[in-house]
């Protein structure tokens, strides 16, 4: 493979880092049942209103296991200075870097009668998630001086992957003791890149003449954008010069949400619900890339391009292209219809209570497990949420999730007449000390609301 193709391998990772800068579900939303938003964690949570717009509104969220930017940055008297040695011994064996973010278009959501509603929605959605051992970082920033004599596995598991979502969800409620809820999705890809399966990468530095021998059985696909030039089209406000047809049309696929609502004692509501069953066929400039066997380079030699006086920095660029060729060369690239490939939603399911403890008053608590790419993240959350008369609601929640004790949320709606304005973050700390945390999420957004439906499924008075 030519140098010059080797960047068409960066592709997806430049198309995520673009559409997604910011795939945990997010959980305090969940107890908003006075926006249509809630529905996104369970298809069964009928809103309280005859017709609902959700206008675009956007949810991001970051989560990194290892070291926060505090760790990596620290003050000096001109500035900042990278400081990667003290995030490096910040690092566990493994560790989790995953964001997303989620651009709602736009939705509609419409009560037919009491029992019946119907919803149509637009998203689009950009997932990241990286698995890497802190000797991948620590090569990087300190060579492989360290390692000479050893052999250090540095494969990481990652996938980037942004697509759009289309839903149709319905949900009924039967006799006000159940509501059974389900939206269903049509899926495109717009990008993928993906490892494959358990991969080795193992390096090993010899102690006698300090060659580097690399042992492989690695394999990654990508799909959706094929040039830089597309990306180029997506960012310059071209997206009209983009043909979007050309490249989800083919990357397609389908998935499911399914939900149910219990109000068997008075006041009290059990929820059920399973996320994202579902997946995209990705068959759009698909591609495999694989390295298996032992592989050993020798380095290059600076002093062959260094005088007295000078230093041949023209000889040395050129040197560098050989080396990118020559790794290049250990991947095995095939092309073609056989390469398409199939990758699965993160799916979540949700367990949850809540009990209206005064009219105004209600409290709550959320059991929540996600399966993404082999790992399993599952959190719990308690909640309270507080009505001031019918124009504001003010929620709190207190989580665990990520292995972290320290997740304090808060969420408000203003009901401005017609308007919903709402805001929810499941951890606010990041909100007053962003560049000394780990885990952060935050979602905004706009409503037009209309019509009042005279009671809730259990009979109480809407607000």
């Amino acid at each position: 493979m030519k140098y010059s193709n080797l960047r068409s391998l960066l592709t997806p990772l430049l198309a995520v880092f673009i559409l997604s800068a910011n795939a945990q579900q997010e959980l305090s939303v969940h107890f908003m049942d006075d926006i249509w938003q809630s529905a996104s964690t369970n298809p069964a949570l009928m809103n309280h209103k005859k017709i609902v717009v959700a206008l675009p509104s956007a949810y991001g969220n970051l989560y990194h296991s290892g070291f926060t930017f505090n760790d990596a940055f620290r003050q000096v008297d001109n500035g900042l200075s990278l400081n990667l040695d003290n995030a490096i011994n910040r690092l566990k064996d493994d560790n989790i870097l995953q964001t997303n973010l989620n651009l709602d278009a736009l939705g509609v959501a419409v009560r037919l009668r009491d029992d019946v509603q119907v919803g149509l929605s637009w998203s689009v959605k950009g997932n990241a998630f990286v698995n890497y051992t802190p000797e991948t970082l620590d090569l990087i920033w300190n060579g492989n001086a360290q390692y000479i004599g050893e052999t250090v596995d540095i494969a990481p598991d990652f996938q980037f992957m942004v697509y759009n979502e289309i839903g149709l969800s319905g949900a009924y409620n039967w006799q006000n003791k159940f509501t059974f809820g389900a939206k269903l999705k049509y899926l495109t890809g717009i990008s993928d890149v993906s490892t494959v399966g358990d991969n080795r990468l193992a390096l090993t530095t010899s102690d006698d003449v300090y060659q580097t021998t690399f042992d492989t059985d690695f394999t990654f696909r990508r799909a959706g954008f094929d040039a830089v030039s597309d990306i180029a089209e997506l960012v310059n406000d071209e997206l009209s010069l983009y043909d979007f047809n050309n490249v989800s049309g083919k990357n397609s696929g389908f998935g499911i949400d399914l939900g149910v609502t219990a109000n068997l004692i008075d006041r009290l509501t059990l929820s059920a619900a399973i996320i994202d069953l579902g997946s995209i066929n990705w068959s759009n400039n698909a591609h495999e890339y694989t390295s298996r066997g032992t592989h050993t380079y020798e380095g290059i030699d600076l002093f062959s391009f260094a005088s007295a006086d000078s230093f041949n920095t023209d000889g040395l660029t050129a040197e560098f292209e050989q080396v990118l060729d020559s790794i290049s060369q250990i991947l095995d690239i095939r092309t073609g219809a056989d390469d398409s490939y199939r990758t699965a939603l993160p799916t979540k399911a949700y367990l949850s209570g809540s009990y209206q403890i005064q009219d105004d008053l209600t409290v709550g608590a959320l059991l929540y497990i996600e399966n993404y790419r082999q790992n399993t993240v599952p959190g719990l959350t308690l909640s309270a949420r507080k009505k001031f008369g019918r124009w504001f609601t003010l929620g709190a929640t207190y989580a665990f999730r990520s292995q972290r004790f320290d997740n304090f949320g808060l969420n408000a709606v203003a009901h401005l007449g017609p308007v919903q304005v709402y805001a929810v973050s499941d951890n606010v700390a990041p909100l007053f000390n962003p560049f000394n945390s780990k885990n952060f999420n935050l979602r905004v957004g706009l409503n037009l609301a209309f019509g009042r439906m005279k009671a809730n499924r259990d009979g109480s008075e809407l607000n």
